[in-house]
């Protein structure tokens, strides 16, 4: 059977290969002329192109730093670090080398050689860990710290040749015509082709583009087949072709940077989200999902000190009349469904602002900020009769038989007065409605308050 996420990866994989054939056929029949260009843009293109290169190099260190078990991340932050650091060399060579336009646009040539053998191969050394992520890892390091020696030697020979300090005759175009010779010119550009036809199966195949990373990596591997069918195409390094070629690089960075960026912003609100949900869980009953006790002792202490002789505040405890009855008689299932029941009704019937919290088995408490105790008796009056008109047909079952239950009220205008002290007199006001025959609301007497607070 085919779950949705298969599906969803299989819509991903077909977009993709339209989107890859579409391009393919764009690029290839799209008639460009065989004039020949000077380099003055590839200043423009290099610094912009070797610039994302880096960050999204970058990027992706971050990525492995917070989750070090992905070794694919290294090589493939190495690949893009690298191509940036050969892009500023070509620069370099760019502005400093004082030498014939045939001379330059060879060593050009040659870098860009370099640049793409580098890439190419730390590619196909990211999807071979990525593929043996969950296998035995004792060789894996051998492999990360062998990439990095790797990309080491190219960027030393890099170096040393834009300065000049070595020398490298090889000829990678016709200094006359500025034609691609061989190897780019012949069976080597095929093989390349070949190559990157490959790391885009290997991706599709492996990662069945779950992610975003990944869809960005797919959009790597095939700008770098299109580039490569560009060049086979257009023969000449000062062609439109050329510039084309680099105009899909550039536009692929972009592509990039922007999946990567989404990544992160996804992955920031998907964090969020669960961080919201965890504090949600730790400060809410589960079966109710009523405030919990910690909670409402929080806020209440927040709260008094907001208080006024302008701002009074009140607060409400609650119990279920003969509530151990309901639990004998019906079940303790049917006992959950009377308390989830009449937490509904208390959430319906105070105002927005209030808290109601489950601190008990069956009681439950109301803070009300800015609430005299006339407003406050009011409520719980509300509530008290809301509870007893309930009946079984009218709750769908939740009120096996008529509920009751006993409230006791306590207000509050002074600001220094202990959370403990309030919560103890709303409990005595409680007792005391059991005492007189439940099923009504008392506030706690101001005498026995002062008497209290004097003792």
């Amino acid at each position: 059977m085919i779950t949705s996420l298969q599906k969803k990866h299989k819509k991903n994989i077909t977009l993709f290969l339209l989107f890859s054939v579409g391009t393919f056929i764009f690029l290839w029949l799209t008639p460009l002329n065989n004039d020949h260009y000077a380099l003055s843009l590839y200043p423009i293109i290099a610094t912009f192109t070797g610039a994302l290169h880096i960050q999204i190099g970058s990027f992706m260190i971050m990525n492995y730093l917070s989750y070090r078990k992905n070794k694919y991340l290294l090589p493939l932050a190495s690949a893009f670090h690298s191509s940036g650091i050969f892009l500023f060399i070509a620069l370099y060579v760019y502005y400093s080398d004082s030498v014939p336009r045939s001379v330059f646009f060879n060593k050009i040539a040659i870098l860009y050689t370099l640049r793409v053998i580098l890439t190419t191969g730390l590619f196909i050394v990211a999807i071979y860990l990525y593929k043996r992520e969950k296998s035995q890892q004792k060789y894996h390091n051998v492999i990360v710290y062998s990439v990095f020696l790797w990309c080491i030697l190219h960027l030393a020979v890099a170096v040393s040749y834009s300065i000049n300090a070595m020398s490298m005759p090889l000829q990678l175009i016709n200094l006359d015509t500025f034609e691609w010779l061989y190897p780019w010119h012949g069976l080597f550009i095929i093989l390349f082709i070949s190559i990157w036809v490959g790391i885009v199966f290997f991706i599709l195949s492996l990662t069945q583009l779950k992610n975003q990373f990944w869809l960005s990596m797919a959009l790597v591997a095939l700008s770098n087949l299109l580039i490569f069918t560009i060049i086979f195409k257009y023969p000449y390094m000062n062609s439109a072709g050329w510039y084309l070629a680099r105009g899909v690089e550039c536009l692929s960075s972009m592509a990039v940077m922007t999946v990567l960026m989404s990544d992160i912003f996804h992955r920031f609100k998907a964090s969020r989200q669960a961080y919201e949900l965890s504090y949600e869980n730790s400060v809410r009953d589960p079966m109710t999902r009523l405030f919990n006790r910690g909670y409402f002792y929080n806020s209440l202490s927040r709260e008094i000190k907001n208080v006024t002789t302008q701002k009074p505040l009140s607060i409400i405890f609650c119990d279920i009349d003969h509530f151990k009855s309901v639990n004998d008689t019906w079940g303790h299932l049917q006992g959950d469904r009377v308390i989830i029941k009449l937490a509904e009704l208390m959430v319906s019937l105070v105002r927005e602002h209030d808290i109601v919290a489950r601190i008990g088995g069956e009681e439950f408490a109301i803070l009300l900020p800015d609430c005299h105790t006339e407003r406050a008796q009011n409520i719980a009056e509300r509530i008290r009769k809301q509870v007893e008109q309930a009946t079984p047909a009218t709750t769908d079952g939740d009120f096996p038989r008529t509920i009751t239950v006993s409230l006791g009220i306590i207000s509050s205008v002074d600001c220094k007065m202990a959370a403990e002290q309030l919560a103890d007199w709303a409990d005595r006001a409680l007792y005391m409605a059991k005492n007189q025959g439940r099923n009504r609301a008392v506030v706690f007497p101001k005498e026995l308050m002062s008497q209290s607070t004097e003792q």
